[in-house]
């Protein structure tokens, strides 16, 4: 859900549902404030949405008189037409994702990073390790010289750079500007901190090192989100954070 919201008769936005909700909960939308998101006909109060439909906005009580007035935008006229939701707005505690959806994103994302990665390692190997790549070719089944075993040695750290260096970007992206992955949107999950708010880049960088403790359990620690309250991961219990359900 993309809202749009004026502060001092400037329109600023979008923002995603759980954006918007963080500055309602913390004062830099009040109630007057105009918002708008499609498909409103037009900008109105806070208090005028929340009468007409008290589901929009979590934690907010609704029973507050609705204002008058319709806001035109500082270009006046009414608000572009803006992409579709894609939040489904709820009233009551947030729903978190549950372990199979986020399984499925995962498989997602990871299916995503291979292909990447090997796009990019076969790239870098053919421009840069080309005679590594042929000895690797021939030798099939005979043991490397110590010299081959150095050269492949060379190359697998470059690759295990390069697919480092991507999985750190690819969440740095796409958590920073979606706070979500394709995967998860494709789910229809997000990740937030326990308010709401979105994830700083010290936090998502934190958090894709913390998915790597997983690894010492050989994946089994990832059950605990099926039994967590909150459907926390041991990666969310480092770093605080959450993932929910954007839609239902």
């Amino acid at each position: 859900m993309q809202w749009y919201y004026a502060i001092n008769g400037e329109r600023k936005g979008p923002v995603n549902q759980a954006e918007f909700e963080r500055l309602v909960q913390t004062g830099a939308i009040t109630r007057d404030s105009l918002v708008w998101r499609k498909p409103m006909a037009g900008w109105q109060s806070l208090a005028e949405v929340l009468a007409a439909d008290p589901t929009a906005v979590v934690m907010i009580s609704p029973e507050v008189p609705p204002l008058p007035g319709e806001f035109a935008g500082a270009g006046g006229g009414e608000p572009v037409d803006e992409p579709a939701a894609v939040r489904v707005t709820q009233a009551g505690p947030i729903v978190y994702g549950g372990f199979w959806r986020r399984v499925v994103a995962r498989l997602i994302d990871t299916f995503i990073l291979w292909f990447g990665g090997q796009m990019a390692i076969g790239v870098v190997g053919a421009l840069f390790f080309g005679d590594t790549m042929k000895t690797l070719e021939k030798l099939k089944g005979h043991q490397p010289t110590p010299e081959q075993a150095l050269a492949m040695l060379g190359f697998i750290s470059v690759a295990i750079g390069i697919s480092l260096v991507l999985g750190v970007t690819y969440d740095c992206f796409f958590l920073r500007k979606y706070s979500a992955t394709p995967g998860k949107l494709a789910m229809g999950l997000s990740v937030c901190r326990k308010d709401g708010s979105p994830l700083s880049i010290g936090r998502i960088i934190g958090r894709y090192f913390a998915l790597g403790l997983n690894t010492f359990t050989l994946g089994l620690s990832y059950l605990v989100v099926a039994f967590d309250d909150e459907k926390r991961g041991v990666h969310d219990y480092v770093c605080d954070t959450r993932v929910v359900r954007t839609e239902r």
